[in-house]
């Protein structure tokens, strides 16, 4: 197992939940945080009978399930219902946080149906799935109830955070699945609504209100959203100075992206990677 792991893996730090049978509906049996190698996919061939529940940190992927296909952004979760055929893979590698729940499909968690929620990531969220892992890896006694109880805060921060805990991509229109798709995968470049409503097949103005109907923004504010939190991401996780940030994610002048960073996020590119690093440095002492 340990060298299946090495093949797949650069870091991984697993907790299990198999010395405790709790009398409940389902448990937590698996969590962890795993860094992946490139050419990386995971399917529910693996454990068709777990619930499972992805929360992306960083490194471009994708998920798709029932026939379609989307990228996954830094800071998105993605749901999987047991026996629900998916693919979530990384052509360079990705980082990512995992669980999974034995028994059956926890009906807190909405609809059984594979989902992605996308909110751009959550200091909360992400403490939740490593409060979790660290349940498990210690086992103290009664560790399954603590592990639920953290996995149902986990629900209702979702929901908190996304409106909705049960919100599925799946619902929305295929014309608005596509127009997403099709921005994260340009962020980097100059945001174009004829091009964007092209590739769609729409009018700009027909994409315009399916996107405030169904997402809240208008298409440019969701290209220019998804630019700030792939800035986010670089900026919490590489040693990059803002200007090359800037540059990454399509700002030529990065005046103009220190300001609609602030916008967005309320701190200025450099004081917000600042607050990110060192954590992380503290989080590495830790787990080495």
């Amino acid at each position: 197992m340990g060298g299946k792991r090495l093949l797949r893996y650069n870091y991984w730090r697993t907790g299990y939940g198999t010395g405790e049978r709790p009398n409940l509906d389902f448990y937590l049996i698996q969590a962890g945080e795993y860094h992946t190698k490139s050419n990386y996919s995971t399917g529910s061939a693996e454990v068709t009978n777990q619930t499972q529940l992805f929360y992306h940190l960083a490194g471009e992927a994708s998920f798709e399930s029932g026939g379609k296909h989307t990228s996954v952004a830094g800071g998105d979760v993605l749901i999987i219902p047991p026996h629900h055929d998916f693919t979530y893979s990384s052509r360079l590698g990705m980082k990512h946080h995992w669980l999974a729940l034995e028994g059956p499909w926890p009906r807190a968690a909405g609809e059984p149906e594979s989902r992605i929620l996308a909110f751009g990531g959550d200091s909360e969220v992400e403490a939740m799935f490593v409060e979790i892992r660290e349940i498990l890896i210690l086992g103290k006694r009664g560790y399954s109830l603590r592990a639920i109880g953290i996995f149902y805060e986990l629900l209702a921060r979702l929901e908190e955070i996304c409106g909705t805990a049960t919100t599925s991509t799946s619902a929305y229109p295929e014309a608005v699945h596509n127009a997403v798709s099709y921005l994260r995968e340009n962020y980097a470049a100059t945001y174009n609504a004829a091009e964007t409503a092209a590739a769609v097949g729409l009018s700009t103005s027909h994409l315009r209100a399916l996107f405030e109907k169904w997402l809240g923004e208008s298409p440019k504010r969701f290209h220019t959203r998804y630019r700030i939190q792939q800035a986010q991401r670089l900026l919490g996780t590489q040693n990059l100075p803002v200007s090359e940030v800037a540059m990454l994610v399509g700002f030529a002048d990065v005046h103009h992206f220190s300001r609609v960073f602030k916008q967005f996020t309320g701190l200025a590119p450099s004081h917000y990677a600042e607050r990110q690093q060192q954590p992380n440095q503290d989080n590495i002492a830790t787990l080495l």
